[in-house]
């Protein structure tokens, strides 16, 4: 006798569901083990005997009855079943038409090949994985939302699958106007199958898409779909709009196909992974976009570093605001700086950087570094910044070697001579930057002001570097004016100091060896960086005269004053 309408291993009491008999059959048979992928094969119990009780049969439903000979109905929701016993006991089925195989944790690779197996059965499914199929093969959806309470089952969206099989439903679709996926766990995979078969179909007539379509109120215009077809679509502004992955792996395949946007801003989205990649991988091949917002996504060190290369490789962008992250310890996150500001030096139409910062973003003009009008650092108006957008600008005017005269590295205060300064604001983490910079800048620079304390209520980051920084500054031939500020709290040892810079010169010897001891090193690097033939121009140095001091007992006196923390002197 025939088997019943429905095959139920879903761990639910699906009765009502099966549109068949619960009862059992004549002769008190239990209709097989959990383990048995085939109806009427090796329907036996785990003890051999062929005899089952009705508490064997809690995972798996297959009564008589008097309705069809064959199974119409699977029923696989949670079942924990492997792919190849799934894969057989749907390809066992001649004449499926209702296919539930969420909650199995399918992949892609497994849905592709289970509807090539299926050949031509899988048009006669009128519902898989929660998608009515017969609807939307017969026209009569216009909006097919998901996402909402009643179409989603709660625990388990479509899965990729279940988006596999839609998307071979949708390559012929005419009616559908609005298309919502979202809490589906599509994946990558699933939501470019989507895309491409709406792409493939040129009687698709779908206009939006999840949340990327125009608010209920007008406030946000969204993206109207059909306008990529006809290329129109210039601008697509979607911020703050929750796009996730599977979002952006939607969309990237409309924006590479119809390669038409100019003004592109995803700016304070979800998607952090696959959509990241597809992002990069769109901004380097675009031709067409000039303007580009993609700051305040959550990406890690990776997907910043994906972005970055893009848009150096891109050759139409003249505005980029991306996510560059914090400008912190990390010496991989700073060799990214680099390669972003080298390669801005390249860039032939980018003239705007940015990238977060709350309330928007601040954008830095590049014009003036790309066409050697650049006098000052920092430049006008860039006190609000992020760290990681000046760290940028720095490495791309150390690739340009604009004519900067004046360089400042401080966070304001009052004059040396009246104050100790604190060097509360300045900041830190730009300090690995300041040495290459001014070696890089050298030739032009009349007045230096660096902040090479260590502020009290901030880590010192590359602070060891100040050295360093003196060393450089004897390569600034027209130095006028040059501060240290809080120079004696600057962090400085033996053994960096240079060979020519090891003599305490007009100090006198006993008081370096007694009081001034603990000073010795932050004397000998000041007395040699000022006795440095090259810096023979020099005027100032934190207030004090150099010029007409220079040969006076006073100069000395001052220079080991600078060497004592906390302490600021102005002689009469």
């Amino acid at each position: 006798r025939g088997l019943a309408g429905t095959m139920d291993f879903s761990g639910e009491d699906n009765a009502s569901d099966a549109g068949g008999s619960s009862r059992p059959p004549p002769g008190g048979g239990g209709g097989g083990a959990r383990r048995s992928a085939r109806p009427g094969v090796g329907r036996q119990d785990a003890d051999g005997s062929g005899h089952g009780t009705a508490n064997r049969m809690a995972g798996l439903d297959l009564s008589f009855g008097d309705t069809p000979m064959q199974f119409e109905k699977i029923n696989l929701l949670g079942s924990e079943l492997s792919e190849h016993a799934i894969s057989s006991l749907v390809l066992s089925v001649p004449n499926i038409t209702y296919l539930d195989l969420r909650g199995n944790r399918l992949s892609a690779q497994f849905g592709w090949k289970l509807v090539k197996a299926m050949k031509k059965k899988y048009l006669n499914l009128e519902f898989c994985n929660g998608v009515p199929l017969r609807d939307l093969r017969a026209n009569r959806i216009k909006s097919l939302n998901l996402s909402s309470f009643g179409a989603h089952h709660g625990m388990y969206g479509i899965e990729v699958v279940g988006a596999i099989f839609l998307a071979h439903f949708l390559r012929l679709n005419t009616s559908l106007t609005n298309l919502n996926f979202k809490r589906n766990d599509v994946e990558k995979d699933g939501a470019k199958a989507l895309a491409q078969s709406l792409l493939g179909n040129p009687q698709c007539v779908l206009q939006t898409v999840n949340t990327m379509g125009p608010t209920k109120r007008g406030s946000k215009p969204g993206v109207d779909f059909q306008q990529f077809r006809t290329s129109n679509l210039k601008t697509v502004h979607l911020p703050h709009r929750l796009l996730d992955d599977d979002d952006f792996v939607f969309l990237e395949e409309w924006l590479r196909r119809y390669d038409c946007v100019e003004d592109l801003d995803v700016s304070d989205n979800l998607f952090c992974h696959d959509g990241v990649r597809k992002l990069a991988r769109y901004i380097k091949d675009t031709r067409s976009l000039r303007k580009l917002n993609c700051a305040g996504l959550p990406v890690d060190l990776d997907g910043s570093q994906l972005i970055v290369q893009a848009v150096v490789q891109n050759d139409t962008l003249e505005q980029a605001a991306v996510p560059l992250g914090p400008c912190d310890e990390n010496v991989e996150r700073h060799q990214m700086f680099q390669q972003f500001g080298l390669g801005l030096q390249g860039h032939q139409h980018l003239v705007a950087i940015a990238t977060n910062k709350p309330g928007g973003v601040e954008w830095s003009n590049l014009t003036q570094l790309r066409t050697g009008q650049a006098r000052e650092f920092p430049p006008q108006r860039s006190n609000n910044w992020p760290s990681a957008q000046m760290a940028t600008y720095m490495w791309m005017m150390a690739a340009v070697k604009p004519p900067v005269e004046k360089f400042a590295f401080q966070g304001g205060g009052a004059s040396p001579s009246r104050e100790y300064p604190n060097c509360i604001g300045t900041p830190v983490e730009l300090w690995p930057i300041v040495p290459t910079l001014v070696h890089d800048l050298s030739r032009t620079l009349t007045t230096v002001s660096v902040a090479v304390g260590t502020p009290s209520n901030r880590d010192a980051i590359g602070q060891s570097r100040v050295m360093e920084l003196m060393r450089v500054l004897t390569r600034c031939t027209a130095l006028r004016s040059l501060n240290l500020l809080a120079y004696a709290s600057a962090v400085l040892k033996e053994s960096q100091l240079p060979e020519g810079w090891t003599s305490i010169g007009s100090a006198p010897r006993w008081l370096m060896d007694d009081k001034m001891r603990r000073y010795r090193v932050h004397w000998q690097a000041l007395y040699g960086l000022l006795s440095t033939t090259t810096l023979a121009g020099l005027e100032n140095f934190n207030d004090i005269d150099v010029a007409s001091m220079r040969d006076r007992p006073e100069f000395t006196c001052l220079l080991l004053l600078q060497c004592l923390e906390g302490l600021a002197v102005q002689l009469s």
